[in-house]
C-alpha cells in the first residue's frame, strides 16, 4: 500500500494512493468512515505506531465509494514531515567507493541527518548565498515499524515498515571545510522526501531495486541498490546494537556513484534546477532548486 501524507483545506493528514492503481486519486484517511476503520488519528507517524500492516488491512477492507480526492487538489507533503531520527550512511555503494578510489570501510559511516531539514515532493531547496558547491545524493530510506532490539541481519526485516526516495542534499565544499558531516549536511530544506510512503510487503527485495537521478532531464546517477556494501537488513542489525531504534526513525542507505563533487569537473545544483529522484517501486521524487538573496 502507497500513503501519503498531504494538505488539503489547511489540514494535513494521511491518505492512502488508489489501491486499484489509479495514480491521480487519494482516500482520504480523515473521512469519518475511515477514522473508524484505522482506528485512530489519520497521521502516518500514530498509523505506524498502530502497526502499519493491520492498518493497512482495514484500510483494504473498508476501501468506500466515496471520500476520494484528486491528487491535483492537494499538495503532497514529506511522508514523515517530521521523523523523529534520520540516520544516514555515507561511502555504502562500492560503485561510489570506487569512483572515489577510496577502500571500503569495515563498518558503516553514519551521521545524524536533522529532521528539520525534511521537505517534501515539489517543495524547493533553498541554496543560500556563500555556500559553495551542493550536491545531490539520491538515495533509498527506510522507515522502522517498531522498536528494535539487538536483532541480527536475518531478523531485521520483520522490523521495516516501509520505504521513499530520499535526496540527502549536500554542500559538498562545506563538509570538506569542516571535516565532518554535521554541518553541510543539515540547512534547511537539504532533506526532501517522498514522493510517498511504500509498505514493505509491496518492496520484497530492497537490494535490487533500480536507483536514478536526473537534474535538468540529464541523468546524472543509474545504479542499483544491489551496490550497497551494507545492506538494509546489515545497517538495521548493526544500528540495533550502536544506536537504538524505534518506531518511526528512519535510515537513508547512502548514494551510488555520480554525484556532482566527484564529477570532472565538478557539477553543483544551482538556481532553476530540477532534480528527480527516483527508485523502482517508490515514485519520482522532483524538487526545484532556489538560490537564496542572504549569506549563509
Amino acid at each position: 500500500m502507497r500513503f501519503v501524507t498531504f494538505e488539503h483545506d489547511g489540514f494535513a493528514r494521511a491518505g492512502v494512493l488508489d489501491p486499484g492503481g489509479d495514480p491521480n486519486r487519494i482516500l482520504d484517511l480523515a473521512d469519518d468512515r475511515m477514522v473508524s476503520a484505522i482506528a485512530g488519528p489519520p497521521y502516518l507517524p500514530d498509523l505506524l505506531a498502530a502497526g502499519l500492516g493491520e492498518v493497512a488491512q482495514r484500510i483494504a477492507a473498508n476501501l468506500p465509494e466515496t471520500g476520494w480526492l484528486a491528487t491535483s487538489q492537494v499538495r503532497l507533503l514529506a511522508p514523515l514531515v517530521e521523523p523523529k531520527r534520520i540516520i544516514a550512511a555515507a561511502h555504502n555503494y562500492r560503485d561510489a567507493l570506487a569512483e572515489r578510489g577510496l577502500p571500503p570501510p569495515d563498518a558503516p559511516n553514519l551521521f545524524l541527518k536533522s529532521p528539520a531539514s525534511v521537505i517534501g515532493p515539489g517543495a524547493p531547496v533553498h541554496l543560500p548565498r556563500g555556500i559553495g558547491g551542493v550536491t545531490w545524493e539520491a538515495e533509498l530510506a527506510v522507515v522502522i515499524g517498531r522498536p528494535v532490539p539487538e536483532i541480527s541481519a536475518i531478523e531485521a526485516p520483520g522490523y521495516v515498515a516501509g520505504y521513499f526516495v530520499f535526496n540527502d542534499v549536500s554542500a559538498s565544499e562545506i563538509i570538506r571545510a569542516d571535516g565532518n558531516f554535521e554541518r553541510g549536511k543539515n540547512f534547511p530544506t537539504f532533506a526532501p522526501c517522498g514522493p510517498w510512503f511504500v509498505t514493505a510487503d509491496e518492496i520484497p527485495d530492497p537490494q535490487n531495486l533500480r536507483l536514478r537521478f536526473t537534474l535538468n532531464r540529464e541523468t546524472m546517477q543509474d545504479s542499483t541498490t544491489a551496490q550497497m556494501l551494507f545492506g538494509v537488513a546489515e545497517l538495521i542489525s548493526r544500528l540495533s546494537k550502536t544506536h537504538g531504534l524505534g518506531c518511526g526513525d528512519v535510515i537513508a542507505t547512502g548514494t551510488p556513484a555520480g554525484v556532482g563533487a566527484v564529477r570532472k569537473p565538478p557539477r553543483w545544483i544551482k538556481g532553476g534546477d530540477i532534480m528527480v529522484a527516483e527508485v523502482a517501486g517508490l515514485g519520482q521524487l522532483v524538487n526545484p532548486v532556489i538560490e537564496e538573496s542572504t549569506d549563509a
